[in-house]
């Protein structure tokens, strides 16, 4: 067979192909046309009023709060269209909860939603008229129920009647406080536990009153951790011996002042 020969029947049988292919696109032509007729005559909307509602919320990270206050603060309830979710919106409405610090909301399969937030944990309470709470940060909250506050000491001397929940609280008086609080903490003293009061009405000298009954007078900011490691170990001595005391003076170097109780006049040195 020549070269022109073979040329030829090539194209022969590219139009012997393209007649066969043509019936072919038009049957496929139609299928797809009678497809989108199908589509846009099904009942769109009642398919996404069944189908594409949020099924679930899990929330995590709660300690404080409940489950039901963190999805009302960020307006999700079970039931709302998937497609009009706006998370970050949530987010943000969610972190307008003054007991809120950091939140995360992401989908989850099969409809869900997982709610994840970091709660403020109150460190003092402080006079608002009535008992609030306030964070190591100095952010105030309002209590998770009138009447009832946190197990955590009293901050005696600011007055914040006035201030909006959630808002930080930048005073003088309050970050001794909370100083305080810090030093007492510290894992070698452990002595935030024994606090029933931190009293910050005057700047010269901050008064500590223990959960015994115990008054301890003190510098107005936190001493070296040797003072208070002093205190610590004094505390722990008279509970030894089965002794109270009315008064801990800590305001001198090298030295702890001890007033036994009944004897007001009485001091013991040490």
């Amino acid at each position: 067979m020549s070269w022109y020969q073979g040329r030829a029947l090539e194209r022969a049988r590219v139009r012997r192909r393209r007649r066969v292919s043509l019936p072919r696109r038009m049957l496929a032509l139609a299928v797809t046309l009678a497809a989108l007729v199908g589509l846009a005559l099904l009942p769109w909307k009642g398919l996404r009023h069944r189908f594409a509602r949020l099924s679930n919320v899990q929330v995590e990270g709660t300690r404080y709060l409940d489950a039901e206050r963190v999805m009302r603060s960020a307006g999700l309830a079970t039931g709302q269209d998937l497609f009009a979710l706006d998370l970050e919106r949530a987010r943000q409405k969610l972190l307008l909860d003054p007991r809120v610090a950091a939140a995360e909301i992401h989908r989850r399969p099969l409809r869900g939603v997982r709610v994840r937030i970091v709660e403020r944990e109150p460190v003092l309470l402080v006079d608002h008229g009535v008992p609030w709470e306030i964070d190591a940060a100095g952010y105030l909250m309002p209590p998770l129920e009138k009447g009832v506050t946190a197990d955590v000491p009293l901050l005696v001397g600011p007055r914040l009647e006035g201030l909006p929940g959630g808002v930080q609280v930048d005073r003088a008086e309050v970050r001794r406080g909370l100083a305080w609080v810090r030093a007492l903490s510290a894992q070698e003293l452990q002595l935030s536990g024994q606090l029933s009061e931190v009293d910050v009405s005057d700047a010269a000298c901050t008064g500590l009153t223990l959960l015994d009954g115990t008054r301890v007078v003190a510098s107005g900011w936190p001493p070296a951790a040797t003072r208070l490691s002093a205190l610590r170990v004094v505390i722990a001595d008279l509970r030894q011996r089965g002794t109270g005391a009315s008064e801990v003076d800590l305001r001198f170097d090298n030295q702890v002042i001890v007033r036994p109780e009944g004897s007001p006049g009485g001091t013991h040195g040490g």
